[in-house]
């Protein structure tokens, strides 16, 4: 699937946010979602410590965080990433997701970042380094400027068929959008493990199958097909007024049912 208009002379212009947007919307629309997490008895916290969010993980049996955000391949400070997660009544590490930002020079390009990002943090089957080919497919050739990465997306057995990742995903964007005012959002989904209901519910917009193409030897510990899964600033914008609209509509509803009952028990 292409994703961008065939304009080969420069990057697209989704790669820096150029309007106003009104933050308490952001706001609102990430206590929107917390509610939903706090009914569900579970509490929300934001962190930047990489190593403590990787041992919580595993004390609660789920998986170390992958390359893009494992505390032994990259050092992080506060201003270029942050997690989120969702802690049970006994304290236990149920759900997790991680966001950074990467800042691409104007005149480079997302697909240039992924070209030395992978061959620095991916073995390949040979016990190497993946490398890329030359020729890319174009999901990321015009992308520069802010750019956020979503990844690390966990939720424990116990907790899921809830919408639980879908959800920390959609809190990291926005958080992530008022944070950074980032330009694009975007994530990888591996191919063997993709739903197509799942990166919707993350809130992406977008996606192209087969995204990064692979000199041989293929990648060891990654799926060599991986789907790029993304959203332009005016996306994640959408969102947010939807998610308060959405929740401004389920409110008048109960509002006019309690109304509704009241009178039908009192007339």
């Amino acid at each position: 699937m292409m994703i961008f208009e065939a304009n080969l002379g420069k990057n697209i212009e989704m790669s820096q946010l150029d309007f106003a947007f009104d933050k308490t919307l952001q706001r609102r629309a990430w206590g929107i979602i917390d509610q939903y997490f706090f009914r569900l008895g579970l509490k929300l916290e934001r962190g930047h410590d990489f190593d403590l969010i990787d041992n919580l993980a595993e004390q609660n049996g789920l998986p170390k965080l992958e390359g893009h955000f494992s505390p032994a391949l990259n050092t992080y400070t506060p201003s270029q990433a942050f997690w989120l997660a969702l802690f049970d009544q006994d304290g236990l590490l149920v759900g997790r997701v991680c966001a950074r930002l990467d800042v691409i020079d104007f005149g480079s390009s997302l697909t240039e970042f992924w070209r030395r990002y992978f061959s620095r943090c991916y073995p390949n089957a040979e016990g190497g380094q993946v490398r890329l080919c030359v020729d890319q497919p174009r999901a990321g050739r015009r992308i520069a400027g802010k750019v956020s990465y979503l990844g690390g997306c966990v939720v424990h057995p116990t907790w899921r068929k809830r919408k639980l990742g879908g959800l920390l995903t959609q809190m990291a964007q926005i958080d992530a959008f008022d944070t950074w005012e980032a330009g694009y959002y975007y994530g990888w989904v591996e191919g063997y493990n993709f739903m197509d209901g799942f990166w919707r519910d993350c809130g992406f917009t977008k996606a192209a199958f087969h995204a990064i193409r692979w000199e041989p030897p293929l990648p060891d510990t990654l799926d060599a097909n991986l789907i790029f899964v993304g959203s332009s600033a005016d996306d994640i914008a959408d969102l947010i007024e939807l998610t308060v609209r959405r929740n401004a509509v389920q409110l008048s509803d109960r509002k006019a049912a309690q109304t509704l009952h009241l009178s039908e028990t009192t007339g």
